[in-house]
């Protein structure tokens, strides 16, 4: 009979997994599991202390390092919150560049505004650019526990991920939510303030799982200061874009740049006010990046 567990965490050679019902055992991984992250299902061998096989995943979410290497962040995903808060102040760089990685899984993006700790709920005018890719703000506070019946409700019965920022508060929600369904003394994620300088403090190293009675999971990931995802081509740029390929099928030249090209259809969506010029322009900021030879459909 085959045991299938669940990978709660990574930690280098090391692995936290759980059978079902059962509490996480660390367990050292064979190099050819080297890719093995959190949210992936596993086969164990007969004695339970191997891994011996890595069961097929729906989806991973990557990013690429500041040398170019390949780091996977957690697998099995079908909801990714990305976190803002007012302080620190949301990076609208960083919100592009992750719904690129999520919606080329694809996974749904929801966003998360955090610290709402006076109840208040006015979205920031700068979301009105992300109009037509469905986010549904949910406002919330881990400190007061505002809007988090909302959350609990919005993320039952799938497997969720908070990403984000360092500081925005993402293990004090993973807290807050465990706390919510009478599960924090099993499991109870570091939390920590602000950087004097106002960038937050790393207080999650690794992603881990947390999982819920109702067949559910959260996933705290580490906070970071920047997200590459892997954008192999201008097709996997647009899937993140949505908005823009739905307009760019429509254009007159197939490999048009939304730049000058006669027949545009996404430039003269932003002339008629219907695409907002700032997506647009997240869109070249991150064409740009492309190296040349990826800069081609495909």
């Amino acid at each position: 009979m085959s045991r299938i567990a669940r990978v709660f965490a990574r930690h280098n050679q090391m692995a936290d997994v759980a059978e079902a019902d059962q509490p996480p055992r660390r367990l050292r991984l064979h190099r050819r599991f080297r890719e093995i992250a959190c949210g992936d299902q596993v086969e164990l061998d007969g004695t339970g202390q191997q891994v011996a096989r890595q069961l097929e995943r729906d989806n991973v979410l990557v990013r690429r390092d500041g040398f170019g290497r390949r780091k996977v962040i957690a697998a099995n995903i079908d909801c990714v919150w990305i976190v803002i808060a007012p302080e620190p102040p949301p990076s609208r760089n960083l919100i592009d560049r992750f719904l690129v990685a999520i919606l080329n899984l694809p996974a749904r993006p929801r966003l998360l505004v955090n610290k709402q700790d006076t109840g208040s709920a006015d979205p920031p005018e700068w979301l009105d650019a992300y109009r037509g890719l469905a986010l549904n703000p949910l406002f919330v506070s881990a400190r007061t526990g505002y809007g988090l019946d909302d959350l609990a409700a919005a993320a039952a019965g799938q497997t969720n991920i908070l990403v984000g920022q360092s500081g925005v508060g993402k293990s004090s929600l993973v807290a807050a939510l465990l706390d919510q369904y009478g599960l924090a003394d099993a499991i109870a994620p570091a939390t920590g303030d602000l950087a004097a300088s106002g960038e937050g403090r790393h207080t999650t190293v690794t992603a881990q799982w947390y999982p819920l009675a109702n067949g559910g999971a959260w996933i705290d990931s580490p906070g970071v200061r920047d997200f590459t995802p892997e954008i192999p081509s201008l097709d996997t740029l647009e899937r993140g874009f949505p908005d823009i390929a739905e307009r760019s099928d429509q254009c007159r030249f197939r490999d048009c740049r939304h730049q000058r090209e006669p027949g545009c259809a996404v430039l003269a969506a932003i002339e008629a006010g219907e695409l907002p010029a700032a997506r647009l322009q997240a869109w070249h900021d991150l064409a740009a990046e492309l190296p040349t030879q990826t800069r081609a459909r495909g």
